[in-house]
């Protein structure tokens, strides 16, 4: 292999998070050098899927860093007895699972840059809100909603009367004037749609806001919420979304990273930049490797966490405004399979692998507790085991011990297993970005500069179509006005170039 400072790359990209992982991908056809680093040992970056022991690492190196502000705490706990508790590597610890739902630009991304033939999806079932001690389901289309023998006539005509305004009515206020209405989704269900305190925790679980209900804009949870219903059945009774088996996003990213090697691509784990130098005559750059390898390259794409803190404000980098909101995280083994929570939707239906709880406490300001389970169907842990993912936006030091107290009682709610327990949990506060606007889409900046700066993805549950917006815009930068030349992330359908005896 030609040494790797004896050419000009066209593009370095750092990290293997999903966004640089779909970029590699997106440039893999189009005729270009490109060196893939990351300086972990692992794909994945902020996606990463980890075993039990590179968890315990990857905190370590969190509690370490000194080059970034983004960790506050970390800690792992073992039970007393964790004998339960397999090899590390039976486990998968997702960074960032996320749900894609059917009604997506992703999927279809998915399929026509044919990384769905080597991937397996898994579905998400139920939505649950657990409030004053009882797990219920949402009801999440009309057909719900009749069946449903808990709510009164009243409270289902409203619903009713809300998902009709949702699926039907919504786009017909386009345009029209709605200063006299109220902005918050508290106060637009209260007041348009009479709905009582007890059914907005419900409807904010459909939209998985993350905000509490009088600090979530109501257009914009008006459009995720109909996502949802739109979502509803497509892939099958009662069920609206996927998941990817064995780690979800970090398996999407190491599958389109294996497609760009294939396409000639040059991955190096390990390698991390340590310090990048403009070369002012051609726009090109000169690159140190953390090994101290020297090299150079036309462009430069990563996220904030795989470049130097230098370049991040340097004029003209194009690195978005960054703005933080700090996010409690839990994630627990559970040793029992908690079956109550992935029954199915009806016997033609696919069995749930994944589902989605709203904690009510009762305190509409809080911001909700989401707990997102994952069964042993995800192939992230050992059979009649469970991993729970538990989040909420940090309020001071009552945040960790509410994801504690809310994740200990849907355990004992949902278990089949007396004796079930939380084999191993990984507790972790740090600041992410804030939530966009799903209406709008987001843009690399304007800057004319070689180094593209990835806006680092806001704690969310589902996976929004702004990443392919975000990818596509540094693809476009890279390509100029070659970008017409070729179909973004497009493919035609790969075959099997083994010779055949």
């Amino acid at each position: 292999m030609e040494s790797l400072t004896e050419q000009i790359w066209d593009v370095i990209i750092a990290g293997t998070s999903l966004s640089q992982s779909l970029l590699a991908l997106a440039l893999s056809k189009c005729d270009l050098k490109v060196l893939h680093v990351d300086q972990n040992d692992y794909y994945g970056g902020v996606d990463a899927g980890l075993s039990l022991d590179e968890a315990q690492r990857w905190v370590e190196r969190q509690t370490t860093r000194t080059d970034r502000t983004h960790a506050l705490s970390f800690s792992i706990v073992k039970a007393e007895d964790s004998s339960a508790l397999q090899q590390s590597r039976a486990y998968t610890i997702s960074l960032e699972p996320q749900i894609i739902y059917a009604k997506s630009r992703i999927l279809p991304t998915l399929v026509s840059s044919q990384l769905h033939t080597q991937l397996e999806f898994q579905a998400v079932g139920s939505f649950f809100v657990y409030a004053n001690d009882e797990l219920q389901k949402i009801p999440s289309n009309r057909e719900d909603v009749f069946a449903d023998d808990v709510l009164s006539v009243r409270d289902k005509r409203r619903l009713m009367g809300l998902l009709r305004y949702v699926v039907e009515e919504q786009d017909q206020d386009e345009g029209v004037s709605m200063q006299d209405q109220p902005s918050t989704l508290q106060a637009r269900l209260q007041s348009q749609f009479k709905l009582p305190d007890h059914l907005i925790a419900p409807v904010q679980a459909l939209s998985l806001s993350t905000r509490a209900s009088n600090d979530t804009a109501f257009d914009v949870a008006m459009a995720r919420l109909k996502r949802h219903l739109t979502s509803m059945g497509y892939f099958g009774p009662g069920l609206a979304a996927v998941m990817a088996k064995y780690g979800g996003n970090s398996e999407i990213a190491q599958v389109a990273c294996r497609a760009g090697a294939v396409g000639g691509f040059v991955y190096l784990l390990g390698h991390g930049i340590k310090s990048v130098v403009p070369l002012h005559e051609d726009s090109s750059f000169e690159v140190e490797l953390s090994d101290g390898t020297i090299v150079r390259s036309k462009h430069l794409v990563g996220m904030t966490d795989d470049l130097p803190v230098e370049i991040l404000s340097t004029p003209n980098s194009g690195q978005p405004r960054r703005d933080d909101q700090t996010v409690a995280h839990s994630i627990s083994v559970v040793s029992s399979p908690l079956k109550p929570l992935f029954a199915l939707a009806s016997d033609s239906s696919n069995v749930p692998a994944v589902a989605i709880i709203l904690v009510d406490d009762g305190d509409l300001t809080q911001s909700p507790i989401y707990l997102q389970v994952h069964s042993e169907e995800t192939g992230e842990c050992p059979f009649d085991q469970s991993i729970i993912h538990a989040s909420t936006l940090h309020q001071g030091g009552s945040s960790q011990p509410r994801l504690e107290t809310a994740v200990k009682k849907i355990i004992s709610t949902a278990n089949s297993n007396e004796n079930a327990t939380i084999l191993w949990q990984m507790n972790y506060v740090r600041q992410e970005a804030k939530s966009r606007d799903v209406s709008n889409s987001t843009t690399l900046g304007d800057s004319d500069s070689n180094i593209i700066i990835f806006p680092e993805r806001p704690h969310d549950l589902t996976l929004e179509d702004t990443i392919l917006d975000d990818v596509k815009s540094a693809w476009e930068k890279i390509l100029g006005s070659r970008s017409t030349e070729y179909d973004f992330l497009r493919f035609e359908e790969r075959r099997d170039t083994e010779e055949e005896d």
